[in-house]
């Protein structure tokens, strides 16, 4: 049994269909004269139902960068982990969305802790492929959006958050920058080969050199969750053109810090 899958499979296993309904609703959260926030839900893969909150600027107008922002394991779409971020990016002039990843949120079936990152193989791997085509299916839908610029679109995500979103953003050339924080590569290899497989399904450095566009990784050199090989080996097979930032902290301590170079990158780059 070979360890890894073809670049075909792995394209015919993210694979969806682009003209499936998304039934998609919208409801107003809240609204400021400078910052609105709706809920929105739609229709993804296997007929879940995915919801997220839309950021926006009621008083601009103009069509504005589209920034997705993935939360991190056992968070949510509305921690103040990636709203926070998510509203400061949003009075620098852009349009922020984040989601509910599989298995979170509302749609947790069960209370999430970090085993569940290291146990589940294939659940992990049906999550993952999960939460990567809802994030397409988020730009199906948002890209109609009057205030969005589809041709500027761009994604950040935290650990879990940008390990799920490595395949999303390698397979789709609809995002024009990503920044990974504190995400990398898998560690260790699997014995069973059938696991071996599912590794390989959803590693993030599978899909790394299929990133075309700039790409900025943020990594903690003590972090002891991702650890720095994992974010190096990530990082490492990216092609040009991307960018590495080392920061002196963990994985539980990497906010407020390290989001300051995340907004210089994507303003340059969207």
């Amino acid at each position: 049994m070979p360890d890894a899958l073809s670049l075909d499979a792995l394209r015919l296993l993210y694979a969806y269909d682009s003209d499936a309904p998304l039934a998609a609703e919208f409801t107003e959260l809240q609204a400021s004269d400078t910052l609105r926030l709706d809920r929105f839900e739609f229709s993804s893969r296997h007929e879940q139902r995915v919801a997220g909150i839309l950021l926006s600027d009621p008083s601009d107008d103009a069509p504005r960068p589209l920034v997705l922002v993935a939360h991190p394991g056992t968070l949510d779409k509305s921690s103040d982990y990636v709203l926070s971020p998510a509203q400061q990016w949003v009075a620098q002039g852009v349009v922020c969305a984040t989601i509910d990843q599989a298995g979170h949120g509302e749609r947790a079936q069960h209370p999430v802790t970090m085993e569940d990152f290291v146990r589940f193989p294939y659940r992990r791997m049906d999550q993952t492929v999960q939460t990567a085509v809802d994030w397409m299916r988020t730009i199906d839908l948002l890209a109609e959006r009057p205030e969005v610029d589809a041709s500027r679109i761009g994604f950040v995500g935290f650990s879990m958050g940008g390990m799920r979103g490595a395949p999303f953003v390698g397979l789709d050339q609809r995002v024009k920058a990503a920044v990974f924080c504190i995400s990398g590569a898998a560690r260790g290899r699997p014995d069973d080969p059938r696991e071996m497989l599912a590794q390989h399904a959803t590693d993030p450095a599978s899909f790394a050199p299929l990133m075309q566009n700039p790409v900025l990784v943020v990594a903690g050199r003590q972090d002891d969750v991702v650890p720095p090989e994992s974010a190096r080996r990530f990082a490492d097979a990216m092609p040009e053109p991307k960018e590495v930032v080392w920061l002196d902290c963990g994985h539980w301590d990497f906010m407020p810090q390290g989001l300051a170079p995340v907004w210089p990158f994507l303003e340059a780059n969207l």
